[in-house]
């Protein structure tokens, strides 16, 4: 696979974009993709696997999360991606694998659906309503956030940023109000590390899910002001912040009550266990509910942008592609995934599987994407130099190396919690990828435009 950017098209303009989002917003909008149900689902699950020790668990799970993410923070302080991970794919693998990169990312986006459903399920349990009604409410949770979406950057960034606010101050509050309350005469005892180092790396790398959020914000780099320092600080930032939130969480979770009555249990049978009424309603609201509804509206923003670039290339249908003339949203492909989003619920049909089955995949093409990032400082040298994680080439490399062999160590983990039907629908995708890239590129319908721009900013 080449690394060399791709050549300029004769074709159309780029698309362009509203760049309105600053630092605060580009921080809103990866905690509120990082802080999603996962945290509320996996918490209890990675408990049952290694007991106590679930808070170095998290703070495992944040180093594979930086060695994925790292190498991608590192790119974006050094160029505007308009056409995020589609253009880090025309960059690093090659200008002809677009149809590999697509394949991965069509299946990967599937799972929008469950965050809507995860919110009214916690809706629906939380206000005692009938389970007949959490279809209606989920339906409504996501035409809510597509048509926040469809009216642009702005409105979008505005809602994010309320939402993430109340989120996290209900988990800084669970979190603050449960410390106190843990058990640390015995926290140390038999249940933590109850089955040895194999055991917390089998639970960190199940926990990378409810860290993941930072490579997300990549696509909002052709909407901010400037990326090339905003989108790094921001990604780097909230992450390692959300990383020890959830260590302490984790703390909260396994030391208050026995193991036994939390392993495999959400986040809301720990916080009924010490929390008043009035607090219990609030995490619920600001915590449960804002967690899904973040994620889902950060996610509904991000997802049309590879398309719109893949689209003006000739991968996919360029009518799709076009920007509203006044909100320069996607609202083609907007409208094409909110059926997606709702055809499981119209269909009955259960997803909740999707998300999952993708995920080796996803990790396996982005382990590719750090293998080949060695050589950003080749390829743009200029900006580079003006990079504010600029460093020396040697320590570049060692720090490159590092991440890929943790992105690695991830997959396997990945493998290694994945069984065999997992495993092969991921090998099916990644070679229906390939197949597809060759015979499209060789037909001539694609043609590359170098979606990248090195300007410094305001």
């Amino acid at each position: 696979m080449s690394n060399q950017p791709p050549i300029p098209s004769s074709g159309e303009s780029l698309p362009d974009y509203k760049r309105t989002l600053g630092f605060w917003d580009l921080f809103s909008i990866s905690v509120g993709i990082i802080v999603g149900s996962g945290v509320l689902v996996f918490t209890g699950r990675a408990i049952a696997i290694t007991g106590r020790s679930v808070c170095l668990a998290y703070l495992l799970a944040c180093v594979w999360v930086v060695c994925t993410a790292l190498p991608t923070i590192l790119m974006c302080s050094v160029i505007r991606l308009l056409g995020g991970a589609y253009t880090q794919s025309n960059l690093f693998l090659g200008e002809r694998w677009g149809g590999f990169y697509l394949a991965i990312y069509i299946l990967s986006q599937m799972g929008l659906n469950l965050y809507a459903q995860t919110f009214a399920l916690y809706f629906c349990q939380l206000f005692r309503l009938e389970t007949q009604l959490e279809k209606p409410v989920a339906a409504v949770m996501i035409t809510v956030f597509y048509l926040v979406n469809f009216f642009g950057v702005d409105a979008m960034a505005k809602v994010q940023n309320l939402m993430t606010g109340v989120l996290l101050l209900a988990l800084i509050w669970f979190t603050v109000r449960g410390l106190p309350r843990v058990q640390w005469g015995s926290f140390f005892d038999h249940d933590f590390l109850p089955a040895g180092l194999g055991g917390l790396f089998q639970a960190s790398t199940l926990l990378t899910y409810s860290l993941m959020g930072a490579t997300m914000l990549m696509p909002y780099s052709a909407e901010a002001k400037n990326p090339q320092r905003d989108l790094p600080l921001a990604a780097a930032i909230s992450t390692f912040a959300i990383a020890v939130l959830f260590a302490l969480m984790g703390v909260v979770c396994s030391g208050i009550l026995p193991v036994e009555q939390v392993a495999g249990q959400t986040l809301g049978v720990v916080a009924q266990a010490f929390l008043s009424t009035p607090e219990y309603l609030f995490f619920m609201i600001g915590g449960a509910l804002m967690a899904s509804a973040t994620t889902l509206n950060g996610l509904i923003g991000s997802v049309p942008k590879p398309l719109v670039m893949m689209s003006h290339d000739g991968w996919l249908p360029r009518s799709l592609g076009k920007l509203h003339p006044k909100y320069k949203t996607a609202y083609r492909y907007l409208f094409l995934y909110y059926l997606i989003t709702m055809a499981p619920l119209l269909l009955g049909v259960d997803i909740s599987a999707i998300s999952d089955l993708t995920l080796l995949g996803t990790y396996t093409q982005q382990a590719l994407f750090i293998f080949f990032m060695r050589r950003i400082p080749e390829m743009f040298p200029e900006a580079w130099e003006r990079s504010i994680f600029h460093m020396p080439r040697a320590v570049f490399e060692a720090v490159m190396w590092v991440c890929f062999v943790g992105s690695c160590l991830n997959v396997y983990g990945q493998i290694r919690n994945s069984d065999a039907a997992t495993i092969a629908v991921n090998l099916a995708v990644m070679a229906v990828g390939v197949a597809f890239s060759l015979v499209w590129y060789r037909s001539g319908r694609v043609k590359v435009s170098p979606s990248w721009e090195m300007e410094t900013g305001d």
